[in-house]
């Protein structure tokens, strides 16, 4: 079983990080809606392979929003999802990568799936008391109005730790060919998530600890308010709403594990402005690298799907996507990123947000033989501190609900309409907190 040299230390932290208050960070979105991360690049599954096919990945670059779009994406299979593939510009991403065997040659193949927007209620019912997380017989999964995708933060910079508390996030696909419409959209929660939403806690411990690290970054540039994330170890399920697939009735379809490492971004308290990323010295993404953590280790199955335990391994036979000529050539750096497309999206009642990302590996409980139990499981998630904000702001609502539109009202077209009027209103007072709340 695989075991970690730091969970001694991260067991110390709970004590203390649990005792602070979680906050839910919102998946961000609006970016590049409907579009694949990225122009086309060739890919080749096995480095020197004289008889590979070549494939094509949309994911360069795949920080949404830099370099040339890519192109719209078409939902492959039988029906309509609920939700279109990237239909709210995700600035997240779950991916798989494997290796569709054809004959002699081989195929690169990519799974990309966008996480963001509403939740989903798998009952058919969005006004009840209760939620499933699996589907229900003879009901279709519906969307629940005024909701939003989180994963939910503890972050202490004074103590110098990020616990990670909860998650529960819609995701949506291409499907595939001749698979259902139940395909494309997907819920992903925290491992040891039962179908009520209720936890249970991790079964795979010494990589799923939910502690990390975070420590001040001293800037190249001068900048402040910027924070290294690193070794928050997780793991996440990921199950679509498929109800005759042989796991339907157990959440842990698919398995995430591995350690993120990012980023932690604050507002100057004083300025409300956030800090120039641009040659602060945050670096680059590793994408489009492939993790070795995990290979030839064996890990527990959720709810004991496909035998109860999976070795990882390197792919169909030996995938290497890694190889030479496989990377992204758009921009990576994230200073520019940060600039030029995140800060810009985040919300002016958000104090914060997080870029995360992990090289890191995973289960395939489907019984699917494409994504194996591999190291080709990535996630990178980019997510705003829920939005507050308290009743300084109200002066300044009113002023643009009674004079037209200007610059400085856009934070309150809450709908984006291009006015201010009763909708928005009704949205600020949502998110209205007064003094001591």
């Amino acid at each position: 079983m695989r075991t970690s040299n730091g969970i001694g230390a991260l067991c110390c932290l709970a004590v203390y990080v649990s005792a602070a208050h979680a906050t839910p960070f919102e998946f961000m979105t609006g970016v590049d809606e409907g579009r694949w991360p990225g122009p086309g690049r060739t890919v080749v599954p096995v480095a020197g392979g004289g008889n590979s096919q070549n494939g094509t990945f949309y994911d360069d670059d795949r920080l949404a929003g830099v370099g040339t779009q890519g192109p719209m994406i078409t939902f492959i299979g039988t029906g309509q999802p609920l939700l279109d593939p990237n239909e709210f510009g995700a600035l997240s991403f779950v991916f798989k990568r494997s290796t569709v065997p054809l004959g002699l040659g081989q195929l690169p193949d990519m799974g990309i799936d966008y996480l963001g927007g509403p939740l989903l209620d798998l009952d058919g019912d969005a006004g009840d008391a209760s939620r499933s997380l699996i589907p229900v017989s003879g009901e279709d999964a519906v969307v629940m109005p005024g909701t939003t995708s989180t994963i939910d933060l503890a972050i202490d910079t004074d103590l110098g730790a990020i616990e990670l508390l909860g998650l529960d996030s819609t995701s949506t696909s291409e499907g595939g060919p001749g698979v259902s419409w139940k395909v494309g959209n997907s819920v992903n929660v925290l491992a040891g998530t039962e179908p009520d939403t209720t936890q249970t806690g991790p079964i795979n411990p010494m990589i799923d600890t939910r502690f990390g690290f975070v420590t001040e970054h001293v800037a190249l540039n001068g900048a402040s308010n910027i924070w290294r994330i690193e070794d928050l170890g997780y793991e996440f399920w990921q199950d679509t709403l498929l109800e005759n697939s042989a796991s339907a009735n157990e959440l842990g379809t698919f398995q995430f594990l591995g350690n993120f490492s990012g980023w932690y971004v604050k507002r100057d308290p004083v300025t409300g402005e956030f800090p120039t990323m641009t040659g602060s010295g945050v670096g680059q993404t590793p994408w489009p690298m492939v993790g070795t953590n995990g290979l030839g280790e064996t890990f527990v199955t959720a709810n004991g799907l496909a035998g109860g335990m999976a070795t990882i391994n390197a792919g169909w036979p030996a995938d290497m996507f890694d190889a030479p000529n496989n990377g992204g050539t758009a921009p990576t750096d994230l200073g520019s990123y940060f600039d030029n497309v995140v800060i810009p999206n985040v919300s002016p009642f958000s104090d914060g947000f997080v870029y995360m990302e992990s090289i890191g590996f995973g289960i395939n409980n489907s019984g699917d033989p494409v994504y194996l139990d591999s190291i080709g499981y990535d996630i990178v998630i980019v997510a705003q501190q829920e939005k507050t904000t308290d009743l300084s702001d109200y002066a300044g609502l009113q002023r643009c609900m009674s004079t037209p539109m200007a610059v400085e009202c856009a934070a309150f077209d809450f709908d984006d309409d291009a006015d201010i009027d009763s909708d928005d209103y009704a949205s600020f007072e949502m998110i209205l907190t007064g003094p001591g709340a």
